[in-house]
């Protein structure tokens, strides 16, 4: 269900990012950053696509996918429609470092998905190869775009603080209701919340692992790819490979 609550973010917050780039595109001035960007945008409407049909599942499952889907957006149709114009791309950056960091993570301890069902982890496993390919994307369209002086690192510093302020309470609040809705979790009651809370803090504790790199963001001279994990793309075309023979299969 914490995986679930994810997913929920992601329609309505990958619609902003595409926004937030989009708004910039015509400015960006190394036309190789300008075909970079033009691909992010393509590759998150691709994720926001496969994640609203993950949601539709789980709204048939009896899960109330659709009403905290709708909370989402409404949420960032205010940020969108009430803050400055550089407002939306400062959180899409410090977003993206949250989703790289994450795919990160669960592509370097597969272990974590363990006993998911195959097209479950191919999904998300694909999601974070993407989410480490293009980490830089939009912060350098910030960079070019807005600046990398003391006011534009003030700003995205700023940013990265509130958004770690509202991210965190909202993913926990939808796994909450989430959980709530699920047989499962309530049969499990309080055991459960603690197993998850030591998968994310305490042994193996992959979420307390992030907080290095999370903490690296307020350097001043930081970039996305200072954490150089690009040998974990080596996956993407076996990915591929599994899913066209998975798709094959279920054809068949």
């Amino acid at each position: 269900q914490f995986m679930n609550a994810m997913s929920l973010l992601f329609p309505a917050g990958e619609r902003m990012f595409i926004d937030a780039v989009r708004s910039y595109r015509d400015q960006i001035p190394d036309p190789d950053l300008k075909k970079a960007a033009t691909a992010f945008i393509g590759q998150e409407a691709m994720h926001s696509r496969e994640h609203i049909e993950y949601n539709e599942l789980m709204e048939n499952a009896g899960l109330p996918a659709h009403k905290l889907d709708n909370f989402t957006w409404k949420l960032l149709d205010w940020v969108k429609n009430n803050t400055w114009k550089s407002m939306p791309l400062a959180a899409t950056i410090a977003l993206e470092h949250y989703t790289a960091l994450m795919g990160d993570m669960l592509l370097r301890y597969p272990e974590m998905m363990d006993g998911s069902q195959e097209d479950f982890e191919r999904m998300w496993r694909w999601h974070a190869l993407e989410e480490v390919e293009h980490k830089a994307v939009a912060y350098d369209v910030y960079e070019k775009c807005v600046g990398r002086g003391p006011k534009a690192y003030a700003m995205r510093s700023a940013i990265m603080l509130t958004t770690t302020a509202t991210f965190w309470p909202h993913v926990m609040l939808f796994y909450r209701r989430l959980a709530a809705a699920d047989p499962a979790c309530v049969k499990a009651g309080w055991r459960g919340h603690l197993h998850l809370a030591n998968f994310m803090l305490g042994r193996p504790g992959y979420l307390r692992k992030l907080l290095p790199e999370y903490l690296a963001y307020f350097k001043y001279s930081f970039h996305p790819w200072q954490q150089n994990n690009a040998d974990l793309l080596a996956e993407i075309d076996t990915l591929v490979d599994e899913a066209e023979a998975a798709y094959a299969g279920h054809a068949a």
